[in-house]
């Protein structure tokens, strides 16, 4: 037996079957997997009684496991990952067939031709995948994330991510007004990214959009199903947003398509979320953290628009009793009937109005968010500072945001020793008070 070449002969029948993956001919890579995993197990057998040949004899190991996991051979797969386990001392090696017995045993129950499809498309759904990291704004739960940061986050990131790619659609299907509403319901469909990993440090998982192309599917459309999470990722998400991206941004899209893919991501990348969000640079592996979006920005991309009571969306919630006769006939009774509003805008505010203190003329304008939820009422916030406040009451919920940011700033101003938080702050107010010496106390 010479197993560099039946080795190498294992690696050429593994190359054409990724070559036949990418042609979406599962047929063919499956068999082409099999052949592989067939002779990778060979050589790594005649390793097995070696332990002189180290490295060697992990790599192939390794090797084997991966290649008949490739094939759907899952119980072969798991006799060399298990090996692998007890007899190898590399760290990065362990890890690895570690992370194979978690793919084994999930693809356990899969007839062979099943589980090589699963792994395959996950395998390649992980090549396109971008990684992402939520941490903690502050440590007071150590690095663990909160369910409720990882809901809002992810709320935020579909809704910016499906408006950038129906504005993608559009533009290829040339969309007509009256059709608009039913087929973009069907592309929002499409764009329905899935996680491709995830591990605890703080919060680490990778996402991806389905690539497979269907029966009857334009293959531009196909193009940018497959690649929208990369291109919204590099264009949107973790762009610095200078004067000139701005103002490239604006040119390419019309301003309620801005709204839409950049009003979630102000939530997101506010001052005042609860948690911070990374990624890693395709280029180095580094860890970066996406920057924030601030007033300035905020007020050259998003529109204000006056809103109506009939911009207002209403949702009812009923209770009915339902009753069938002798006759066949049904009676309804409701029970109870709830309408609830939502809204959510901005206001540009130049001074802020206080209700026991004179009004302070502000040195720029700032943009307000105004969000309504039945349940909660009406919310005044100003990100950039950490200010918000609600009440059931329209103007008692503006009084008191009026007041607390007043507060804030004057609190900001007095600060004797400042820590990093106020430090921050005061390089907010600074910009908005055009003498703020004459409000130290």
């Amino acid at each position: 037996m010479k197993p560099k070449l039946i080795h190498q002969e294992a690696m050429d029948y593994s190359f054409k079957a990724k070559q036949a993956l990418e042609q979406d001919n599962y047929s063919m890579a499956f068999d082409l997997f099999n052949k592989a995993a067939d002779l990778e197990s060979q050589v790594a057998e005649f390793y097995f009684d070696k332990p002189d040949l180290e490295p060697t004899r992990s790599i192939v190991i390794r090797s084997a496991a991966y290649l008949n996991i490739k094939a759907g051979q899952i119980e072969q797969a798991k006799k060399f990952i298990f090996f692998g386990l007890l007899h190898t001392t590399d760290v990065l090696i362990k890890e690895q067939l570690n992370n194979a017995l978690e793919l084994a045993v999930s693809l356990s129950n899969m007839a062979p031709n099943e589980a090589s499809k699963e792994f395959n498309y996950l395998n390649l759904l992980r090549q396109r995948s971008i990684h992402y990291v939520i941490e903690p704004a502050n440590l007071s739960f150590g690095h663990s994330v909160s369910l409720e940061s990882i809901k809002e986050f992810s709320e935020s990131y579909l809704k910016s991510l499906k408006a950038y790619a129906i504005s993608k659609f559009k533009r290829v299907l040339k969309i007509e007004e009256e059709l608009e509403q039913n087929i973009l319901s069907e592309i929002e469909k499409l764009v329905n990214p899935l996680v491709t990993s995830s591990a605890y440090g703080s919060f680490k998982f990778s996402i991806a959009n389905d690539f497979l192309p269907r029966p009857g599917d334009n293959r531009e459309l196909v193009e940018i199903k497959a690649n929208v999470v990369s291109k919204y990722h590099h264009e949107i998400f973790i762009n610095p947003l200078s004067d000139e991206d701005i103002q490239e941004i604006k040119k390419g899209y019309t301003d309620e398509e801005v709204n839409d893919i950049f009003r979630p991501l102000t939530k997101i990348k506010s001052n005042n979320t609860p948690y911070k969000v990374g990624y890693y640079d395709t280029e180095d592996f580094n860890k970066k953290f996406v920057s924030k979006i601030v007033n300035k920005q905020k007020q050259k991309l998003i529109t204000v628009k006056q809103i109506t009571q009939e911009d207002i969306g209403e949702l009812e919630s009923s209770l009915v009793h339902k009753r069938s006769g002798k006759g066949g006939r049904t009676s309804k009774h409701v029970i109870f009937k709830e309408q609830m509003k939502t809204a959510e805008y901005e206001i540009k505010v130049s001074e802020i109005i206080p209700k026991d203190n004179n009004p302070l003329l502000l040195s720029e304008e700032i943009m307000v968010n105004m969000t309504f939820d039945s349940n909660k009422g009406f919310t005044f916030s100003f990100p950039d500072l950490n200010v918000q406040n609600t009440d059931t009451v329209y103007n008692k919920a503006l009084e008191g945001f009026y007041n607390t940011i007043y507060g804030k700033i004057i609190g900001v101003i007095n600060a004797k020793e400042p820590n990093e938080e106020e430090q921050r702050d005061w390089n907010v107010v600074k910009k908005l008070i055009t003498n703020p010496d004459a409000l130290k106390k």
